[in-house]
């Protein structure tokens, strides 16, 4: 059997004895879907991704940030782009359930989910359905999910916080921007105003003074017999 690694790159900042990890492959689903799926319920506590996807089984949409275009929006989502992929979240659930009975297995509390990612497995190649000139291949996928513990608690603030902190960084740097292009754009204005202002007054050639016409002479009027 093959076994596939987990795709988390911060390692070395957690420690391995609070950490419970699960994955499955061979999905017979949609990658997109799971994607989107993992990407709500990345940061969250446990249960209450437990609870999140009990509530999308049940109708709740989900909020697409990629794939979606030309996508409905929905008022659930104040809005947003969403979808209601119940196939991928039953996965993702089942994934999640095996990570926290791992969890329980090791004697952890607090759990919090630091990694959830899905990503696509393998594509085999399918002959084109009756009727259809397009080949529909046969895709698989897989998902992953890893729960940290109490001792990673404060690193996660701490994360957090940077996160935050470089969001706030950003807006004020987008907004700096913002005011530098407005101030150039008016400048740039004046300045053409200026120019075209001064090209019509040099192609404007100097009105000559009007001459006075001549006075054509009444005729004479003829003499009454």
């Amino acid at each position: 059997m093959v076994q596939y690694q987990y795709g988390f790159n911060k390692k070395s900042q957690y420690s391995d004895k609070q950490m419970a990890k699960a994955q499955q492959y061979n999905i017979d689903a949609s990658y997109k879907d799971l994607c989107a799926v993992c990407d709500n319920i990345r940061g969250m506590p446990a249960e209450e991704g437990v609870q999140y996807l009990g509530a999308v089984l049940e109708g709740f949409p989900v909020l697409y940030r990629r794939w979606n275009k030309k996508l409905g929006h929905r008022k659930e989502l104040n809005g947003k782009k969403g979808r209601y992929p119940v196939k991928a979240a039953k996965y993702v659930l089942g994934v999640l359930t095996n990570a926290m009975a791992n969890a329980t297995g090791k004697g952890l509390d607090n759990l919090i989910i630091i990694h959830a990612a899905a990503n696509k497995q393998a594509i085999y190649p399918r002959m084109q359905s009756k009727g259809r000139q397009m080949r529909a291949n046969y895709e698989t996928a897989r998902v992953e999910v890893i729960l940290a513990g109490e001792e990673n608690v404060e690193l996660l603030k701490q994360q957090k916080q940077k996160i935050e902190q470089n969001a706030k960084a950003k807006a004020e740097a987008a907004e700096m921007t913002k005011k530098i292009e407005a101030t150039v754009d008016e400048k740039t204005e004046e300045v053409v105003k200026e120019t075209k202002e001064s090209k019509t007054s040099e192609e404007k050639p100097a009105e000559k003074p009007k001459a006075a016409k001549p006075k054509k002479a009444k005729p004479a009027e003829e003499k009454k017999e």
